[in-house]
C-alpha cells in the first residue's frame, strides 16, 4: 500500500496522514527522505525510481500535474486529497504567519506578517499566493484517482471519514478504527468545523478579494462563497446571532466574579476545559470605561429611561412594559456575547463536537463601582444566571497586584518604588525604610479596596442570588482541587464525575499554564508568577500585616483568614 495525502498549505493533510499511518502501520516517508520532494515533477521521479515503497505514506502539497498522476497510475499509489473552507484556511494561514509558529511550508507568507487585514499587502499575497494555493485541491477534483476528504467532516465525523476510506483502502477492524481514531484526533489541534457560531474574523474587503479567487470547484466541494458586501455582512451576522438565539439562549449562565488578581483567571480555565462549557473572558459588559459602555447606560438608567419612554411610541402604546428595558439590555449582552464566541476557530475554542449546555463569563471587579454595578446589573439582565465569588486573601492578593505592575512596569523599561522595592526583594534584600512605608500604604489601600469590593459583591450576591450564589476561596481550589472543582460543578449544573474533574483540574494545573513550572517556582515576568497561597509572608510580617490590613480585618476573619 501506498498512499500520497496532499491538500493546500492549512489544510489540515498531517491530520489525516497520521490518521493513516496509525491506521494502516503505514511507513513514514517524509520522516525517511528528510524532506518531502520540491515539486510534483521530483516526485513523480521519486515514485519511478522506486525511492515510494511498499507500505508507505507522504504527506506535502502537490497538485494533480499530468506526469505526477501517470506515475501514481503506474506503481499504484493512492491519493487523498483535503479539502478545507478557504476563508479559515486563509484565516489560519495569517495567524500563524503572525504568531510564534510560522508557516514552514508558504515562507511567502512572511509578506503578511504585521500586515492589516484589509491591507494592500494582504490583499496582493491573496492574489499572487493564495490563489495558487486554492487551485491544488480544485485540481484533484477531476481526476478519478483521488479520493476528495473535507477537513470539516474529518473532525466532525472522524469514523464516517475513516470508514469510507477504509472501502477503499481496505477494512479496518471497528476496535482497531475506534482506537486509532481516538489516539490521533486527542493529540492534533484539529482546527474548526462548521458551527452556528462560525463568524468570519475577515473584514468585508478581504473577503471580497478572497471570492474573486475561489475557484468554483469548491463549490461542487460544498463550500458556500460568503458575502462581502457591507449590507450582507450585517444580514449574515443577524441571521447567526438569531440561530444563537434558538439554540443557545435559554442555555445556563455562570458568572466568575471576583477581585482582580484572585483567581479568577484559573477559575475561568477550569470552567473553560468543561466540555460542556462555552467560555469567555473579561468582555468588559460591566466595567468602565469601555467600548460596550454605551450600549447599556442609557438603558440602565432610570431617570434617561423614564424620559425616553413615556415619550415613545412604544411607551405610549404600551406603558405597563417598563421592564423592556432589560430585556432589550439582555439582547444587547448575548448579541456580544455571540460575536466574541463566533469568531472562536480553535479546538480549544467554542467549537467542539460536545453539546453546549452552559456559558460562563470571567468578570474581575476592581472598584466598589465595578462591584455594586455588576451585581445589580446581573440581577436586572440575568436573574437566572448562577454566580460563582471567588475570594482569596487579600495579603496575597496585594503582592500578586504589586507584581503584576512590577511586570508591566519592566516592560515599559519604566522604573519606580515598586520596581526598585520588587528587584531588592528578588535580590535578598529588604532593609530600605523608605521603600518599606512605601509598601505599607500600597497594602493598606488594598486592604481597603478588598474589604469594600468583596463585601459589597458577597452581601449582595447572597441577597439577590440566594441558592445561586456561591462563594469559593483560591485557598481551598489549591488545597482540595478535585473536591472544589467538582463542589463548582455540581453548582453550576456540569457533568463532574470523577475521571472529567481529573482531567479538567489536570489540564487547568499551574504546572501546565505555566508551562512546566511547578507551583512555588517563581517567574516574575509571568501572568502565572507562582501558584502559592501565603506568598505575603515573605514581604510583611503577622505583626506588620494586622496593622496595615486593619480595614479589612473583620472581613478576613469571616472568611477564615488570620
Amino acid at each position: 500500500m501506498r498512499i500520497l495525502v496532499t491538500g493546500q498549505p492549512a489544510s489540515g493533510l498531517f491530520v489525516l496522514a497520521a490518521l493513516l499511518r496509525r491506521l494502516y502501520g503505514l511507513n513514514d516517508l517524509n520522516a525517511a527522505q528528510g524532506k518531502p520532494p520540491a515539486d510534483e515533477q521530483a516526485l513523480a521521479d521519486l515514485i519511478r525510481e522506486g525511492h515510494f515503497p511498499d507500505q508507505s505514506l507522504l504527506a506535502w502539497h502537490y497538485s494533480a500535474e499530468s506526469e505526477l498522476l501517470q506515475a501514481c497510475r503506474e506503481h499504484q499509489v493512492q491519493v487523498v486529497c483535503v479539502s478545507r473552507n478557504p476563508y479559515i484556511v486563509f484565516e489560519t494561514l495569517y495567524v500563524h504567519a503572525n504568531g510564534s509558529r510560522g508557516m514552514p511550508s508558504v515562507p511567502e507568507a512572511v509578506r503578511i506578517k504585521d500586515a492589516p487585514l484589509d491591507g494592500a499587502e494582504v490583499g496582493s499575497f491573496i492574489e499572487e499566493v493564495f490563489a495558487r494555493h486554492l487551485q491544488l485541491p480544485v485540481s484533484w477534483l477531476g481526476s478519478h484517482q483521488a479520493r476528495m476528504v473535507r477537513q470539516e467532516s474529518l473532525v466532525a465525523e472522524p469514523d464516517q471519514v475513516v470508514q469510507s476510506l477504509s472501502d477503499w483502502l481496505g477494512e479496518v477492524p471497528p476496535e482497531e478504527r475506534a482506537s486509532a481514531i481516538s489516539e490521533v484526533m486527542d493529540s492534533h489541534a484539529l482546527g474548526s468545523v462548521g458551527n452556528p457560531l462560525s463568524d468570519s474574523r475577515l473584514p468585508p474587503s478581504t473577503i471580497c478579494i478572497l471570492n474573486q479567487v475561489i475557484p468554483d470547484g469548491f463549490a461542487e466541494l460544498g463550500y458556500v462563497q460568503l458575502p462581502c458586501e457591507p449590507e450582507a455582512v450585517m444580514n449574515a451576522r443577524v441571521h447567526g446571532f438569531a440561530r444563537f438565539l434558538d439554540l443557545y439562549t435559554e442555555q445556563q449562565r455562570v458568572f466568575l466574579v471576583g477581585h482582580g488578581k484572585s483567581g479568577t483567571t484559573w477559575l475561568h480555565m477550569l470552567f473553560f476545559h468543561h466540555p460542556n462549557a462555552a467560555v469567555v473572558a473579561e468582555r468588559r459588559l460591566f466595567e468602565h470605561p469601555d467600548q460596550n459602555q454605551a450600549l447599556l447606560d442609557d438603558l440602565l438608567n432610570d431617570d434617561w429611561f423614564e424620559s425616553w419612554f413615556h415619550s415613545s411610541s412604544f411607551g405610549v402604546t404600551a406603558p405597563e412594559q417598563t421592564g423592556v428595558r432589560y430585556e432589550l439590555s439582555r439582547l444587547m449582552s448575548d448579541y456580544l456575547l455571540y460575536r466574541a464566541l463566533a469568531v472562536r476557530k480553535t479546538a480549544k475554542g467554542f467549537e467542539r463536537n460536545t453539546p453546549i449546555t452552559h456559558f460562563s463569563e470571567k468578570i474581575a471587579l476592581n472598584t466598589e463601582q465595578d462591584a455594586q454595578v455588576t451585581i445589580d446589573t446581573l440581577k436586572k439582565l440575568y436573574p437566572d444566571a448562577r454566580i460563582v465569588h471567588i475570594v482569596r486573601d487579600p495579603r496575597d492578593v496585594a503582592v500578586s497586584a504589586m507584581f503584576h505592575s512590577y511586570r508591566n512596569f519592566r516592560e515599559q523599561h519604566e522604573r519606580n518604588w515598586i520596581t526598585d522595592f520588587v528587584d531588592s526583594v528578588l535580590e535578598g534584600n529588604n532593609d530600605n525604610i523608605l521603600k518599606k512605608k512605601a509598601v505599607s500604604a500600597y497594602f493598606r489601600n488594598h486592604a481597603k479596596a478588598w474589604n469594600r469590593i468583596a463585601s459589597i459583591f458577597h452581601q449582595s450576591g447572597e441577597a439577590l442570588y440566594g441558592d445561586n450564589y456561591l462563594l469559593v476561596r483560591y485557598e481551598d481550589l489549591l488545597q482540595a482541587p478535585h473536591e472544589q472543582v467538582s463542589r463548582l460543578f455540581a453548582f453550576a449544573g456540569l457533568a463532574h464525575d470523577e475521571p472529567l474533574v481529573e482531567e479538567v483540574v489536570e489540564k487547568a494545573s499551574f504546572k501546565n499554564l505555566s508551562k512546566g513550572r511547578k507551583a512555588g517556582e517563581q517567574d516574575s515576568s509571568s501572568f502565572y508568577r507562582k501558584g502559592v497561597a501565603g506568598d505575603w509572608k515573605n514581604y510583611l510580617t503577622p505583626e506588620t500585616s494586622r496593622k496595615v490590613f486593619k480595614d479589612a480585618w473583620d472581613l478576613m476573619q469571616q472568611f477564615g483568614y488570620e
